[in-house]
C-alpha cells in the first residue's frame, strides 16, 4: 500500500499511526497539493490528501473512509473503532468532537494564512478558536479509564491526540497544558509508542512551501 500526504497534515498523520498500530505495512509519499497538484490528482480527482493506493491498485480517499477500510480489514477484535454499540456510538462521538475542533482550528489558520492582510476577518478567526475551545474543554472532561473510551486505545485517542498535537504547532495560543493537563497527559503517553513518535510533524514553516503554514487539511 502507498500512503499519500505528509504527517504535518493531521488527515494523514491519524491513518498512518493507525495502519502502524494496526501492523500495515506501507510506502510513505510525502506530497502536498501545493507543491504535487497533478500527482495528487491521480490518486484523488479532488486533489486532496490524504489518499491511499491499495495493492490492489485502488485508491481511496479522505481519512474517514480510508480508516473505515482499514477497520473492515483489521476485523472487529483489532479495529479501531469497535464494530458493536453503545462502545461504537462512544467513540465516534469522540473522534467527531476532536474531528470538529480540528476543523476549526483549521478554518482559522486558512483565514489568517490564505488572504492578504487586509481581507483578513478578525471575528471569523475568533467564532472558530471559540468553536475549537469548546471542543477541547469537552474532550478534556472525559474520564479516561485509561483510556479515552474505555480499557484499550481506539481512534478516539489517535484523532483526539493527532488534533491536539496540530494546534500545538498551528495555533499554540488555543492550547495551554495546564488548562488540559488530562490532553497533555494523553499526548505525553501516545507519543511514547513508536507509531506516535515515527509520524511527529515539524514545527515551523515548511520550507516547501514558504508562505504557509503548512497544516493542511483534506483540501
Amino acid at each position: 500500500m502507498i500512503l499519500y500526504g505528509r504527517y504535518r497534515s493531521p488527515f494523514t498523520r491519524r491513518v498512518a499511526i493507525s495502519m502502524r498500530l494496526l501492523e500495515v505495512s506501507y510506502e510513505h509519499r510525502a506530497i502536498t497539493t501545493w507543491t504535487h497538484w497533478d500527482d495528487v490528482r491521480k490518486v484523488n480527482p479532488v486533489g486532496r490528501i490524504p489518499a491511499l493506493e491499495l495493492d490492489s491498485g485502488e485508491c481511496l480517499f479522505d481519512s474517514g473512509a480510508i480508516l473505515d477500510h482499514l477497520d473492515q480489514v483489521a476485523g472487529p477484535t483489532r479495529s479501531l473503532v469497535p464494530m458493536v454499540e453503545p462502545h461504537r456510538r462512544e467513540i465516534l462521538r469522540i473522534v467527531a468532537c476532536a474531528m470538529g475542533g480540528l476543523e476549526k482550528v483549521v478554518a482559522a489558520l486558512y483565514e489568517r494564512t490564505m488572504h492578504p492582510p487586509v481581507k483578513v476577518h478578525q471575528p471569523w478567526i475568533d467564532h472558530n478558536e471559540a468553536q475549537a475551545r469548546s471542543a477541547f474543554a469537552w474532550l478534556e472532561a472525559l474520564q479516561p479509564a485509561p483510556w479515552l473510551a474505555g480499557a484499550r486505545m481506539s481512534q478516539a485517542d489517535i484523532t483526539t491526540v493527532v488534533t491536539y498535537e496540530f494546534t500545538h504547532i498551528v495555533s499554540p495560543w488555543l492550547i495551554d497544558d495546564r488548562t488540559y493537563p488530562k490532553l497533555s497527559a494523553l499526548r505525553a503517553r501516545c507519543n511514547e509508542l513508536p507509531a506516535f513518535s515515527d509520524t511527529l510533524p515539524v514545527a515551523g514553516v515548511d520550507q516547501a512551501d514558504p508562505q504557509l503554514p503548512s497544516a493542511m487539511r483534506e483540501a
